[in-house]
């Protein structure tokens, strides 16, 4: 999947989206095309129900076929939304090891053994 290849781009900062976000924006726009074709078809299997003499049973069909598309369609975009929190926190993380490693380093105090209170 296209999906995978994120998490190596993740360290990548810079002005203009970068082709993460480019992807993660293409696949968003791929899924909702595809979960508002899953409803057309949907609606086009609903006006054929209503006219058959089995209208339930139909329905029902029709209904577990949307069902099962559409949860895939939410999988995909579960499975999306991990990596791109992922990449966040991972971008995150780099912007606060280069500050750290841009702060100077303070002396460390010399040991002292503890007094007895």
């Amino acid at each position: 999947m296209l999906l995978w290849g994120w998490l190596g781009l993740a360290g990548a900062q810079e002005l203009a989206p970068s082709p993460a976000a480019l992807d993660a924006d293409a696949e968003r726009q791929r899924i909702g095309q595809e979960r508002a074709a899953q409803e057309a078809i949907f609606l086009q299997a609903e006006g054929v129900c209503y006219s058959r003499f089995a209208v339930s049973d139909c329905l029902r069909e029709a209904r577990k076929v949307r069902r099962l598309a559409l949860d895939d369609l939410r999988h995909q975009e579960l499975v999306l939304n991990d990596l791109e929190r992922k990449t966040r926190a991972l971008a995150a993380l780099k912007r606060i090891e280069a500050k750290l490693a841009d702060q100077p380093q303070a002396p460390k105090p010399a040991l002292s053994p503890e007094t007895p209170r």
